[in-house]
């Protein structure tokens, strides 16, 4: 494998975005809008949706207003990860998200909507009046968003605790050092 940093990102990105594109296009030939194929039982079934708005389904706007957020996001997450790039904490889980922010947008693109298909069984949650018996049905891309936004998170605050803990290392250490270059000498006389 290359040494290149940019190479190894570019590869993963194109495999997510195959990955995601190739598992709808199975999908559309295969399944038939909003009937399940059981797969694991009910837990987990094939079920084709669209899905016009964002994620879990939530529509805050036109289809268009999510495309144009979609590669605006796109652009923003691509500077970033060419900045960070030999920051692989960083930039790995982000070129994962800006690989399903393509998948989702070549699909707004295509069909002006997001082919969904994952769909799982999930503990029943009510709170504040939201109800929700079934995870919203997701794709690849989606999966490779949330992956990489909470691999982020998690690695974002492992490494500043990491360098907390070095700070106060070395904060202690320096100290040690004043303490004891300011004790009082004794004299044995």
């Amino acid at each position: 494998m290359t040494k290149n940093p940019l190479v190894k990102l570019i590869i993963i990105f194109v495999i997510v975005v195959v990955a995601d594109q190739w598992t709808k296009y199975l999908a559309l030939a295969n399944l038939q809008l909003g009937l399940p194929v059981d797969v694991v039982g009910s837990y987990l079934r094939w079920t084709l949706a669209y899905n016009p708005g964002g994620a879990f389904g939530m529509r805050l706007g036109s289809s268009n207003a999510y495309l144009i957020i979609s590669i605006i996001i796109f652009i923003v997450l691509c500077v970033y990860i060419y900045q960070n790039r030999r920051v692989g904490f960083i930039a790995i889980p982000l070129t994962f998200v800006s690989g399903g922010a393509v998948g989702n947008i070549i699909d707004r693109v295509r069909f002006g909507e997001v082919v969904d298909f994952i769909d799982c069984e999930f503990p029943d949650i009510s709170l504040a009046g939201y109800e929700m018996q079934r995870w919203p049905i997701f794709n690849v891309a989606d999966m490779a968003v949330s992956c990489g936004i909470i691999t982020t998170i998690l690695l974002i605050l492992y490494q500043s605790r990491k360098e907390a803990r070095q700070d106060a290392q070395i904060a202690g250490e320096s100290d040690d050092t004043e303490v004891t270059s300011d004790a009082p000498k004794v004299s044995r006389d």
